[in-house]
């Protein structure tokens, strides 16, 4: 972050401490209950987030080639694996041959991957290798029958991928170049992952990322966990495209009031977090990281997945810093399983039987607001698009009926 950065960002922050305000939207949004749990919209954003980055290990998981992992992003089942020249391509994990998983370990190690069903064998890059009795098969080019690949891209120390293949995946452009060299100054590229945990929830994934997105209720909710070191309702938020920067004010930020940019960092008095559109945020805090993947289930409004990583700036030298990172983790898991998700995980069964019509997002949520506004706006084009196909289809068909009709 450079001076002038640091600068404009403490400005703020302090101004909104010393006024009692925050960054605004411009007015209130009113969001229908029944959009957390309408089949057909769900359907539609299920459709919007196959089409974005998503992130599914950490380097630290991959560090040699023919490594590999194996997990379901979205209900598609990836094969994540490093190469020999040390890149990392994810396929889908399905046999080309009659559709069966290629790979049933979790992770490993391994030069040849070979669908027990019918022995037939695939390359770390995804290739078909060997089939036995190819004879079998006239006329079938093993070149067309590698494993699906999906696009991937290590960026920040961390695997993305979007499992829809053919689209493009440049996460430089998705963060902007200014949100993208904070985080590389941050040091997380060369981050040790602590802890990974993946929980399945009984709520739709639209309340988790509100959750996260949300400062408003840091001194409501946290009481006693959170508050204490966090001013809530207090953030300034910077969107880049379908990408955005939030950055919450520490209760110790008033000690840099005054003092020279080059001297204190901003970043050691703040918790920011870069979120990449829909569901993936990069947390920032002075002495870890919190990487967050939040997805829907393939099929159910009311399920959701969430994946949380805890990282360390390096491998701890020592059990009395693993213990530090521990602390950490247990201050997390409090504050979700105890608070967060305790009060949010009664949304879902209120959505039914509450009475409630809408829902209302005030101009301090602006966060919140940013993201049902673009999910909104996908969701339009991806109907309008799909309106277009089948207006297009419908008048080929037409014409193909016309011409027949005419012969």
């Amino acid at each position: 972050m450079d001076r002038t950065e640091k600068q404009s960002l403490t400005g703020r922050l302090l101004a909104h401490v010393d006024n009692g305000t925050t960054d605004y939207a411009d007015g209130l949004l009113r969001v229908p209950f029944s959009a957390f749990n309408d089949p057909g919209l769900f359907r539609d954003e299920v459709e919007v987030v196959r089409r974005r980055p998503h992130i599914v290990a950490h380097v630290g998981e991959l560090p040699n080639p023919g490594d590999f992992l194996t997990t379901e992003l979205i209900g598609t089942p990836l094969l994540v694996v490093r190469q020999n020249d040390g890149a990392v391509r994810a396929f889908s994990n399905v046999c080309r041959h009659r559709g069966a998983r290629v790979e049933f370990e979790p992770a490993g190690c391994r030069r040849i991957f070979t669908c027990p069903y019918h022995n037939w064998a695939y390359g770390r890059d995804g290739s078909l290798r060997a089939m036995p009795h190819a004879e079998d098969f006239p006329g079938l080019d093993k070149g067309e029958f590698g494993l699906v690949e999906f696009p991937c891209e290590v960026r920040h120390g961390l695997v993305w991928v979007i499992p829809t293949a053919g689209e493009s995946l440049d996460l430089a452009a998705v963060l902007g170049p200014k949100h993208d060299r904070e985080l590389e100054q941050t040091g997380i590229g060369g981050s040790w992952q602590h802890r990974v945990q993946t929980f399945d929830l009984d709520m739709n994934w639209k309340i988790v990322v509100d959750g996260v997105q949300d400062s408003y209720h840091l001194c409501q909710l946290h009481t006693t966990t959170v508050c204490p070191l966090l001013h809530g309702n207090i953030y300034t938020l910077d969107p880049h495209g379908r990408s955005w920067r939030l950055v919450v004010a520490r209760k110790t930020l008033e000690r840099i009031r005054g003092k020279d940019p080059d001297e204190v960092d901003v970043r050691d008095y703040t918790l920011a977090n870069y979120t990449v559109y829909p569901g993936t945020m990069l947390v920032t805090e002075p002495n870890h990281f919190e990487i967050w993947t939040i997805t829907p289930h393939p099929e159910d409004p009311g399920r959701s997945r969430t994946t949380i990583r805890l990282l360390a700036p390096q491998e701890p030298e020592n059990d009395r810093r693993r213990r530090f990172y521990d602390k950490n983790w247990d201050l997390l898991m409090q504050t979700l399983l105890d608070e967060d998700w305790h009060v949010a995980g009664t949304i879902s069964g209120n959505i039914d039987r509450g009475g409630v019509g809408e829902l209302v997002y005030g101009r301090n949520e602006a966060p919140g607001r940013l993201f049902h506004t673009l999910l909104a706006e996908d969701v339009a084009a991806l109907r309008a698009s799909a309106a277009q196909d089948g207006a297009t289809a419908s008048a080929a068909s037409a014409e193909a009926v016309s011409a027949e009709a005419v012969r």
